[in-house]
């Protein structure tokens, strides 16, 4: 889990909705660079990945 509360909400749903990857511009989330088995990514990195 990360500082920003609110982040971690976005962490739960993903885990809840068996998520592959988070595509976000919020640091906090992307200094994690992954969350249990989630890839967090920007969006240019997204094209890169699919």
């Amino acid at each position: 889990m990360v500082a920003d509360e609110p982040d971690n909400r976005v962490l739960e749903c993903a885990v809840a909705a068996k998520a592959n990857i988070i595509v976000t511009g919020d640091k906090h989330l992307l200094d994690l660079k992954a969350y249990e088995s989630i890839r967090i990514v920007r969006a240019a990195d997204l094209l890169y990945i699919v």
